[in-house]
């Protein structure tokens, strides 16, 4: 490794992520498609109407279980601390690029960790929402499901893919237009010395010189 760029995430991280993301933008839009009659085009996305209604709970079972490995991944490095709430307090400063006031983040930061237990919650509500609507008629002695449970089950998979969509507007902004260079990590697993000590500090202090 150049001694003036540092390994933030290794292959495994990466793949992971990755699948996570793409299995999660492909099951949004045909979600989407499925949800008004003016996006049904969106189907094409996935080879069609009929096609796109097969895949969408087998790319879920994807994203679902790329999601477990993330979480078993990373789960150690993502518990709160009190560093992480300090910098959560400053988040306003963080946002208005006001580095003299956010603490020192260590690999992760406060925001990075929220939007990590988020993810694995939706997920959840996700997968408990999604088997229903998949299977009304009831899997592993479950159901079958009642009109009203499936209903419920829509309006929490709908909510879910609200919240989500957001998440990851934010998430992709943050990582490309407010942060520069933080894409790069996840691109090819390195970042240049000059960016860990600007955007976690304290980690880049972890990370001894090559």
């Amino acid at each position: 490794m150049n001694r003036d760029r540092i390994e933030r995430f290794s292959f495994g991280e990466r793949l992971v992520h990755w699948i996570v993301g793409i299995s999660f933008v492909l099951l949004l839009l045909s979600g989407l498609a499925f949800s008004h009659p003016r996006l049904y085009w969106l189907t094409a996305l996935l080879g069609g109407g009929p096609t796109a209604r097969v895949l969408h709970p087998l790319l879920g079972l994807v994203f679902f279980l790329s999601l477990a490995a993330m979480f078993a991944l990373w789960m150690h490095e993502m518990r709160l601390d009190e560093g992480d709430r300090a910098w959560l307090g400053a988040i306003r400063h963080y946002a208005t690029h006001d580095r003299e006031h956010v603490p020192p983040a260590g690999k992760y930061n406060g925001g990075q960790k929220v939007y990590f237990w988020a993810s694995v919650a939706l997920g959840i509500v996700f997968l408990s929402s999604g088997i229903p609507l998949w299977l009304p008629g009831g899997v592993l002695g479950l159901g079958p499901f009642h009109g009203g449970t499936v209903n419920v089950m829509r309006l929490a998979h709908y909510a879910a893919t609200v919240a989500g969509g957001l998440l990851l507007i934010v998430h992709v902004y943050l990582g490309t237009v407010a942060y520069p260079g933080t894409l790069g990590a996840m691109l090819h697993g390195s970042v240049t010395r000059a960016w860990a000590k600007l955007h976690h500090p304290a980690w880049t202090r972890e990370r001894p010189e090559a």
